[in-house]
């Protein structure tokens, strides 16, 4: 099988998955708990949302700038039916902050902002600033995987379509009467 065709094919996971984001930071008020080391995130849409629809005459809704996911052309956009297709989140955990973009068709995170890296003056200040770069990109890419993986879970379950669909349908109309 052709790997683009698979990818195009597959691509919808990934739209679900960001809208889901979308739909989980707006309704359980950013914070996020994934348990274990992870353990509880404040997650928010930043200042980017892509929204598509290969149905829609209108393609394709790029937002920048303010707050985006609160704004009138968003929920429009949900309204019609578009899923979002990339985003850019800001996450806290702790006192550290992190921004990045997701692509929902590549799963790709781009773009990733971490916390500020000060050197330590009791190591090698390069090795130990690298090192510490390193580990904060982890700690990013684990969040990610942690989401998806909830995500995953709640979309192979019967659950997704008893409860999590109508939440989303009412959150969406919610967005659009408000």
């Amino acid at each position: 099988m052709d790997i683009l065709k698979t990818i195009e094919e597959k691509a919808f996971w990934g739209h679900d998955f960001l809208t889901w984001l979308w739909f989980l930071t707006e309704t359980e008020g950013g914070e996020v708990d994934l348990g274990g080391e992870i353990g509880p995130v404040a997650l928010y849409i930043d200042d980017m949302l892509v929204l598509e629809s290969p149905q829609s005459q209108s393609k394709e809704n790029i937002l920048k700038t303010g707050d985006v996911s609160r704004s009138a052309e968003a929920a429009a956009a949900l309204a019609v039916g578009k899923k979002v297709t990339r985003a850019r989140f800001g996450m806290t955990k702790g006192e550290y902050q992190w921004s990045f973009t997701i692509d929902g068709a590549t799963f790709d995170v781009t773009s990733m902002k971490i916390p500020t890296v000060l050197p330590d003056e009791d190591e090698d200040p390069i090795e130990g600033t690298v090192l510490v770069r390193l580990a904060y990109i982890r700690d990013c890419m684990e969040v990610v995987d942690g989401l998806f993986m909830r995500y995953a879970d709640l979309r192979l379950s019967g659950e997704w379509h008893q409860r999590t669909l109508p939440e989303i349908t009412e959150w969406i109309a919610a967005k659009e009467g408000g």
